[in-house]
């Protein structure tokens, strides 16, 4: 593993202690572009808590630059600075981060890389999307943006609220299943003991 896959596995397995997800599970979107002041980001921050009551707070780790673990609803993603552009550090599969968080962050960060960029920022060409193995290995993609946001930027309401409903009897339905496991578990024993107390008799 060299140094860059070992930041990497560092980063990841940071974010999985906020994201409440293994490693393996969390999918980074980076935004490569020259970011020239830091305001842009406490900008970004700003817009989402005061304009869409999208709440976030400052995290512990090493990120590869400052971490803020942004918070609507049911979703949850990790928004990172850098100079070389904004990353989001999510959920693989997250339905309700995808189809309404992460395209929110987007389009305001759109608006204000608009702002501060005198010569009209145009859109990301590519976006850098990876992810890590079970052995620590980056596993890289560049895609067009529209390919990543082929839905629209700002979803009906019904279908954001259906999906994270869906989301909610997911997890659920997994916590149902657990418990449900554990109590077998709990009946399975007694009878293995018993069995083994006949054995011994009988000898």
């Amino acid at each position: 593993m060299d140094y860059r896959e070992k930041a990497f596995k560092e980063k990841f397995d940071n974010a999985s202690l906020y994201l409440g997800v293994e490693p393996e599970q969390i999918v980074s979107l980076k935004f490569r572009e020259t970011v020239s002041s830091y305001s842009e980001y406490h900008k970004l921050l700003d817009v989402l808590q005061r304009e869409l009551h999208i709440s976030y707070q400052k995290i512990d780790g090493n990120f590869q630059g400052t971490g803020y673990l942004v918070t609507d609803t049911n979703s949850k993603v990790i928004l990172v600075e850098h100079e070389s552009g904004l990353e989001l550090l999510y959920i693989a599969g997250s339905i309700a981060s995808l189809l309404q968080l992460i395209p929110l962050i987007r389009q305001c960060w759109l608006g204000i890389r608009n702002h501060f960029d005198s010569h009209h920022h145009r859109g990301f060409r590519n976006i850098e999307i990876r992810k890590i193995d079970i052995k620590g290995r980056i596993k890289e993609d560049r895609v067009p943006e529209e390919e990543v946001f082929c839905t629209p930027l700002l979803p009906n309401s019904l279908i954001v609220s259906a999906t994270q409903r869906i989301e909610s009897e997911i997890d659920s339905l997994k916590n149902e299943i657990k418990a449900l496991s554990e109590r077998i578990k709990k009946v399975e024993k007694p009878s293995t003991r018993k069995t083994t107390i006949k054995k011994a008799v009988k000898k």
